[in-house]
């Protein structure tokens, strides 16, 4: 299901689904009815990333907090982000992927937020723990459910430059009155930073978070990271 996206229009959906199904009569199936039987195969029965997403987004949408998805770290892109009081990252590992990158996709993370957990699937947890810090948090994830292994404690490595880094200029300008990195950096001490940083990432963020959990009702589960993107109404798509 790597070529499918939301945008995808009736011939798309229905080629899709013939690769799966090449006998099924689907003709007849208007775009959203194709877009449902595609959602319906991945988040049944595929242990990919889409579905874990999805998961998260269902664990964290009712509760008092922003929340996002691929966030740019350095060279990495944490997959799931939550803002509160503090700041929590989720990087995903399913039974599609490897850990090739974890050891480094770790580093970046620790740099910039306070709290990291990895999601990962029963067959890579062995190797997970033996790559991440001890800091980091592990939960397993099944196709009936999750176990939390471990919970994360507190980072005290934060990186004020990292943090800044990422933050347009209009943010850095809007929170700290600068647009310099270094002057900042020389000014302000790592708390303080970081409370500006959390309230960066919740006032970007805000709009988009709240988009899909008013919407949650009419967004298909697989598109969820689309809509939380774009910010479309689900009917102009799927109709």
């Amino acid at each position: 299901m790597k070529n499918y996206t939301a945008l995808d229009y009736t011939p798309k959906l229905r080629e899709i689904l013939r690769g799966v199904y090449p006998t099924a009569e689907l003709n007849n199936s208007c775009r959203y009815d194709l877009h449902r039987k595609i959602n319906d195969l991945v988040i049944g029965s595929y242990e990919g990333e889409q579905t874990l997403k999805y998961r998260l987004f269902r664990a964290f949408r009712y509760r008092n907090l922003v929340a996002a998805y691929e966030i740019k770290v350095r060279s990495s892109r944490v997959d799931f982000l939550t803002i509160n009081n503090y700041t929590t990252s989720f990087e995903i590992k399913s039974s599609l992927d490897n850990l090739d990158k974890l050891a480094k996709q770790s580093d970046d993370y620790l740099a910039a937020f306070e709290f990291n957990y990895v999601v990962v699937h029963q067959r890579h947890l062995t190797r997970c723990i033996e790559i991440i810090p001890s800091s980091f948090g592990v939960i397993t994830a099944e196709k009936s459910g999750h176990t939390i292994i471990r919970k994360p404690t507190l980072n005290k490595s934060l990186h004020p430059e990292t943090q800044l880094s990422l933050l347009s200029k209009k943010e850095m300008q809007k929170q700290f009155g600068c647009t310099d990195s270094e002057t900042i950096v020389k000014e302000l001490n790592c708390s303080q930073i970081n409370e500006q940083f959390k309230k960066a990432l919740r006032e970007r963020y805000q709009t988009r978070w709240n988009f899909i959990v008013e919407n949650d009702n009419e967004i298909l589960p697989i598109d969820i990271q689309f809509f939380f993107n774009k910010n479309i109404k689900p009917n102009f798509i799927y109709s």
